[in-house]
């Protein structure tokens, strides 16, 4: 009993020697490897034993109780054959841990700024990369690109709208690195990479579009999306002549190979798409919108015309020769001001019409297009307008000081202030407005008209036009005579007065004579007895007023003459002077005394005397049968 007792005690004292200690020697003659039948037995696992002096007991292997004896050499092997042996614990072998993964520079920057490893990209996972100016990391949840010219920009993997997406459909082979993080816009998120592509997030879908094809390169200069906002579609193509289009949160953009890609919007969008859009006469856009107009108005450019804006009168199309004539006499900025429709066709005889603030533009194929103010318009509209008499304007209306007068296929309507609107009929005047003259007026303020309806005679129709703002009204009409042989045929002299002809032609007027001023602009020759006019060809005198006191040859005695009654009120009519031409004619005056002439005009005194009274040196008379004065 005893002898077990210390066999179990050197046992427990040998495991507690730890894993690796290896139990006591009890005889030089015990084995140096654990039996066969251990199963952790190696060669290279033999204990080592503790040398001991020959023939003397080894020492015991932990501390013996008092009044135990020593147990023998046998006693000791026979325990280690009994009991197993504790196969020591091996230990493991330590690998070396891996150093961190380090993120540094701009990217470390922009890594803290997202949280670290706490945030949506969490930790490092590859070291960071460059590569042509390019640096990257990756991280748990994404990675983050860095160039000099951007800046540092993560795409999220699972986190946001655009990175996931950027992820799934082919990462940088398709899109390159970001050039922006993801950022929050008015109705979503957007991001754009170095490829030219943009990711967006309308709140509803992700959008995908290009920042360098005709749309995307327009939705970048008009401002992307702090002004067009993010888009609603993506492109779609296939429209008239191969154009594409867009749809964003604040507009459209159009693009088509001939015009490029412009923005419309608002107003003038609304206008354009309800007629039809690209597939109206005005085609596509050519320039964008231009804003800051009077009145704060807009205009945009299309191909087949322009679309003008205001918040008063809304929008409008001015298209082909209206269009054309409203741009050239300023557009919004000119009286007119802004369209109040769109042109309305279908008038009589093929015409349009166009009603601005200002008043109206009026065209049709044989007279083109012209503008009516708006107090003369209303008067044109108030007889009838185009169904009226006066027919389509034959001008646009002119205004010179207090004044303003339109000319139309079938009159005249003219404005003052104090007289208010006139309407003016068919007249001979109004073939000086529409060129239907054969003879010019050199601008004149005054045109006296006299005609007959044909040669050999000598009645004629005396018609006085006045010049109201540019346009030819008639002042009065009356009867009178020419030369009692009728005219000459034009370009044909008069001659002698004796012939009785009057000359063809259209004559200015600068000076006047009688027996008392009654008041005029010409020059004005009071008569007396010695006043003659020279008849006699070849002599300094021909054709021009002098003095004698006698009557030689063909001279007239102008003082005789006023005593008879056809001087006593007359104007000089510039026939064959300054420039004089011998024998080719003389003393054509206008005249009084009503009755075939020698080759003047006689009217009636009034007559006479009211031309003086309203003449202006320069004004002209213009003569002849009806058929050589009018087409």
């Amino acid at each position: 009993m005893k002898k077990k007792l210390l066999l179990l005690t050197a046992v427990i004292l040998g495991l507690t020697a730890g894993p690796l200690a290896v139990g006591p020697a009890f005889a030089e003659d015990a084995p140096t490897a654990p039996p066969a039948t251990s199963p952790a037995a190696t060669p290279t696992e033999t204990p080592a034993e503790t040398p001991t002096p020959t023939g003397s007991a080894p020492a015991p292997a932990g501390p013996v109780p008092e009044g135990t004896a020593t147990p023998t050499a046998t006693a000791k092997a026979t325990a280690e054959q009994t009991l197993p042996l504790v196969e020591p614990t091996p230990t493991p072998t330590n690998k070396p841990t891996p150093p961190p993964v380090v993120v540094q520079g701009p990217i470390e920057t922009k890594w803290t700024a997202l949280k670290a490893a706490a945030g949506a990209l969490g930790a490092p996972t590859a070291k960071q990369v460059c590569s042509l100016g390019v640096c990257s990391q990756t991280f748990e949840g994404g990675v983050i690109f860095w160039t000099s010219a951007t800046g540092a920009h993560p795409v999220l993997r699972t986190e946001g709208h655009t990175g996931p997406r950027w992820h799934a459909k082919g990462g940088l082979a398709l899109f390159g690195y970001p050039v922006t993080d993801e950022t929050a816009v008015s109705g979503g998120t957007i991001q754009k990479f170095s490829s030219g592509r943009i990711l967006a997030w309308t709140g509803t879908r992700l959008l995908e579009f290009s920042a360098i094809n005709g749309i995307g390169s327009r939705w970048v200069a008009a401002g992307g999306e702090a002004v067009l906002g993010l888009p609603v579609t993506a492109e779609a193509c296939g429209l008239k002549a191969s154009g594409c289009f867009q749809q964003f949160d604040k507009g459209f953009i159009y693009w088509a190979p001939g015009t490029g890609g412009h923005v419309v919007r608002g107003g003038i969008l609304g206008r354009w798409k309800a007629g039809g859009a690209q597939n109206s006469l005005l085609g596509y856009p050519l320039t964008e919108e231009t804003c800051g107009l009077t009145a704060r108005g807009c205009v945009q450019r299309f191909q087949g015309g322009s679309i003008f804006y205001s918040p008063a009168t809304g929008a409008h199309v001015t298209r082909g020769a209206i269009g054309s004539r409203y741009s050239a006499a300023g557009a919004s900025r000119s009286m007119l001001g802004y369209p109040l429709t769109s042109e309305t066709c279908g008038q009589p005889a093929g015409g349009c019409v166009q009603r601005f603030q200002g008043g109206s533009i009026y065209w049709s194929p044989t007279t083109g297009a012209w503008i009516s103010g708006r107090g003369i318009d209303s008067r044109f509209v108030s007889a009838g307008g185009l169904g009226g008499s006066l027919g389509y304007p034959i001008a646009s209306e002119r205004c010179v000081a207090a004044a303003c007068a339109q000319s139309y296929q079938g009159g005249e309507i003219t404005w003052s202030k104090t007289a208010g609107t006139r309407l003016y009929g068919r007249s001979e005047c109004h073939k000086l407005n529409n060129g239907q003259a054969k003879y010019p007026t050199y601008g004149a303020n005054r045109v006296l008209l006299t005609w007959t309806s044909g040669y050999g005679e000598s009645h004629a129709t005396n018609m006085y036009c006045m010049k109201v703002a540019g346009a030819y009204v008639p002042d009065w009409r009356t009867d009178g005579y020419v030369g009692k042989s009728g005219f000459k045929r034009p370009g044909v002299p008069s001659g002698p007065t004796r012939n009785l002809y009057s000359p063809t032609g259209s004559f200015s007027v600068t000076e006047a004579f009688g027996l008392g001023n009654p008041g005029t602009k010409l020059s004005y020759r009071t008569l007396n007895p010695r006043s003659r006019w020279g008849g006699n060809p070849w002599t300094p005198t021909y054709n021009k007023y002098h003095e004698s006191s006698s009557w030689v040859g063909w001279d007239e005695n102008m003082w005789w003459f006023a005593s008879g009654g056809y001087y006593r009120q007359g104007v000089v009519i510039n026939y064959n002077r300054p420039k004089i031409v011998q024998d080719a004619g003389f003393a054509i005056f206008l005249h009084m005394n009503k009755v075939p002439t020698a080759g003047c005009i006689s009217l009636d005194d009034w007559a006479v005397v009211d031309y003086i009274r309203k003449s202006t040196p320069g004004d002209r008379i213009i003569m002849g049968t009806y058929g050589a004065l009018f087409r």
